[in-house]
């Protein structure tokens, strides 16, 4: 018998499953595999100037969560809603010009007054630590998302799960890294 193969035999279930990613794992388990994306936790009165100077500093969060007096989750902004809304107050020549009708004009004047996190956020979408990467994924692709806040049961922020990185994490721990190569290589 190999070095290798009796150390396979030493090594524990537990270790067996820390090396394997699958839909089955729960996040808390899936986080050892994650470098640990610091969430971006807001309140809804926080300015959009201040959300995106969080989003600069931390670029590798890709949806910020919105909190209350409590530290409770109750929204969501997605980082591609606060750019389209900035640009909109930045430029907004560009898109005056594409407006024809009275309701778009009515819309435009809606969305000028749009200043607070609770402006712009979404319904709270979330995961627990104790459900499984498959729960994740689901969550994110029904709610359009790139990233998930995870909370606690009281819903309190206790992490960020990143999309793009969860699946990274999880092409390489069942060993298909292949299906991100060009064919041939």
């Amino acid at each position: 018998m190999s070095e290798i193969e009796r150390e396979e035999q030493h090594e524990s279930a537990a270790e067996r499953a820390a090396r394997v990613l699958t839909q089955s794992t729960r996040i808390e388990e899936a986080g050892a595999r994650l470098r640990g994306t610091e969430p971006i936790v807001v309140h809804e009165t926080d300015s959009l100037q201040h959300l995106a100077e969080l989003a600069v500093e931390r670029p590798e969060c890709r949806v910020i969560s919105v909190v209350d007096d409590a530290q409770r989750l109750i929204g969501l902004v997605p980082i591609r809603t606060l750019v389209n809304d900035i640009f909109l107050k930045i430029v907004p020549e560009q898109f005056l010009g594409e407006i024809t009708d009275l309701e778009g004009a009515l819309r435009y004047a809606t969305d000028l007054g749009v200043r607070t996190a609770a402006d712009v956020m979404v319904e709270p979408v979330w995961i627990r630590p104790e459900e499984t990467v498959r729960d994740a994924f689901e969550r994110m692709h029904n709610a359009n998302l790139n990233g998930l806040p995870i909370t606690d049961a009281g819903g309190r922020i206790v992490g960020y799960l990143d999309q793009l990185e969860l699946l990274l994490a999880w092409v390489r721990a069942t060993g298909r890294e292949a299906l991100l190569r060009p064919a041939g290589r």
